[in-house]
């Protein structure tokens, strides 16, 4: 039966097998105004029916080129009226000799144009069903004095015969070709997260591709120390790890750098086709390790190299009978396809593990500036208020006051990181004043740490997102910590200012001990190269692409660090 379930029929052939049509009308009311054909009685009648086919011809043309779909039933409808005229006008002209028989092969190759190979063979064999109907009755009623031709009835059945075939092997070709487009068009753009899952999808898609029942994949990734090895089969999947070595020399080393089918892997000598620059070549010999071969069954192979700067490996789509060239032209790009998923994965791995690796480098420095510090701190207050309790002094109760609000901010603290942890957190900014998150911070780690901080804010600093006034506020409050615990300071002067429109100058001084492992000037960058200076306020500055200045000498430090423009407004 013939395929028409679309509603609508591809437009362009339809434009074109109508131009056709009304070209072949034009040319039949011609040909029989110039030579009127035998028997002369039916001239006046053909004329009549060419003048009608013109007509007809010309509306159909017209909605074709007029309008943008063509009716579903259209086609079939048409098809079937062509048919039936081009066997009118050849029994009325001649039957067997009649010179419009090229009419049925214009029928057939619109068959062929419409439906693919079947069009063409149904087409045909109703052609040539009519042709012979034709034939004999016009032979037999029309002409009966007339000799019968049967050398030329021979010759135009074969014709016929012949260019169905090969319209129906091309039409098939077509939809072949067709459908492996919108195979590899249908190519999943997303895969799932899931390594196994994601592989399975691409190998499902693969197999329905290359139409076979069996894949095996086999891949090495840069740097990893194992061969992983995924078959596929129907709905078993199966994802394991070998070692590197487990099957030698998994190809033959001619074939080590091009795909290649065979039609059995296992024989000594099998006829081998593989791909060369520009081209393809053949060789007897065993393409792939016997291990190999024995382990999965392997006979029949298409083996389809895989290979990006990360990947190295095969795709092997096993039982598929009748291999050609064309499968292999298909497989590679299937190949380039499935090699580019994986590349994908790994990628995304990767991502993953520097995204969690980045996030947990954070997370440490959050707990060392905030939480370890405040306990410092809090250890610090804590031992005092022993001794008041025990001593009985007064004081103990604003000390005691002291240690909670420095809990309960610490927790607040706390809560502001856990919150950013959150999943889409970082795309959801709020914008905050800095100056007064940095004199509340400055002025909270004094109070904690008994040491007087003088805080001087410039007038002019604008709102920036909150991370980005976070980050600004640990590393002061980091700086003053390291003054007070390592330098010995009594007195801690910070102060911020605008650097240029966009970016911030934080600078934190104090009067008492330098660091103790350099003195002198240094930045950002000699400080990383020759690993000195506080590690976690550098990795802070480097990573929002700022600048660190440290001044240390016997009589004091003074730190200044330019950071900006907020990498999160």
């Amino acid at each position: 039966m013939l395929d028409h379930s679309d509603n609508l029929r591809p437009h362009r052939t339809e434009r074109v097998i109508t131009s056709g049509r009304f070209l072949l009308a034009v040319f039949l009311l011609i040909a029989l105004e110039v030579d009127p054909v035998d028997p002369a009685r039916y001239a006046h009648v053909l004329e009549r029916l060419a003048m009608v086919y013109l007509t007809y011809a010309g509306v159909i043309a017209l909605l074709a080129w007029t309008r943008r779909t063509t009716p579903r039933y259209l086609p079939l409808i048409t098809h079937v009226a062509d048919l039936v005229l081009f066997s009118v006008v050849m029994y009325l002209t001649e039957g067997p000799t009649s010179p419009f028989f090229i009419y049925f092969i214009f029928a057939t190759v619109c068959g062929a144009l419409r439906w693919h190979g079947r069009g063409a063979l149904l087409t045909g064999a109703a052609a040539l069903a009519a042709y012979v109907i034709v034939v004999f009755t016009g032979s037999a009623v029309l002409l009966p004095e007339e000799p019968f031709d049967r050398a030329r009835f021979i010759t135009r059945c074969t014709q016929l015969g012949v260019i169905t075939l090969l319209l129906a092997y091309f039409g098939m070709y077509q939809r072949r070709l067709q459908n492996e487009i919108a195979s590899l068009a249908a190519w999943p753009r997303r895969l799932p997260a899931e390594e196994s899952a994601a592989v399975r999808d691409v190998l499902t898609h693969a197999a329905a591709i290359l139409r076979v029942p069996r894949l095996i994949l086999t891949w090495q990734q840069e740097e990893e120390p194992s061969l992983r090895i995924a078959v596929h089969e129907g709905e078993r999947f199966n994802l394991s790890r070998e070692r590197p070595d487990v099957f030698g020399t998994l190809v033959e080393e001619r074939l080590s750098r091009s795909s290649f089918f065979c039609d059995d892997a296992s024989a000594r000598s099998s006829f081998v086709v593989y791909r060369v620059p520009g081209g393809f070549d053949s060789m007897r010999d065993r393409p792939l390790d016997r291990t190999f071969c024995e382990r999965y069954g392997v006979k029949s192979v298409l083996a389809l190299r895989i290979a990006t700067d990360a990947i190295d490996g095969r795709l092997f789509a096993l039982d598929r009978t009748s291999l050609s060239i064309d499968d292999l032209l298909l497989g590679d790009i299937v190949g380039r396809l499935v090699a580019g998923a994986l590349e994908q994965q790994a990628l995304i791995m990767q991502l993953r593990e520097s995204a969690a690796g980045q996030e947990r480098l954070r997370l440490a420095r959050e707990l060392h500036d905030g939480v370890l510090q405040s306990l410092t701190a809090v250890g610090l207050q804590a031992g005092r208020l022993r001794t008041l309790v025990r001593e009985g002094s007064g004081d103990a109760g604003p000390r005691l006051e002291l240690l909670e609000n420095t809990i309960v901010a610490e927790q607040r603290r706390l809560r502001e990181l856990l919150d950013d942890l959150r999943p889409g957190r970082l795309a959801e900014q709020t914008h905050v004043d800095p100056g007064a998150r940095l004199r509340e911070v400055v002025t909270r780690v004094g109070r904690e740490w008994e040491v007087h901080v003088r805080c001087d804010l410039a007038r002019d600093v604008p709102q920036v997102s909150r991370r980005f006034a976070h980050e600004i506020c640990r590393m002061a409050e980091e700086s003053v910590v390291n003054a007070i615990r390592h330098g010995g300071a009594t007195e801690v002067h910070v102060a911020l200012e605008l650097a240029s429109a966009d970016t911030f100058s934080l600078r934190v001084s104090y009067s008492g001990r330098g660091f103790a492992s350099f003195s002198g000037r240094h930045d950002l960058a000699s400080l990383i190269r020759m690993q000195l200076g506080p590690r976690t306020l550098k990795e802070r500055v480097a990573e929002l692409g700022g600048d660190l200045v440290i001044d240390s000498d016997d009589g004091g430090a003074r730190v200044q660090i330019v950071v900006g423009p907020d990498p999160h407004r």
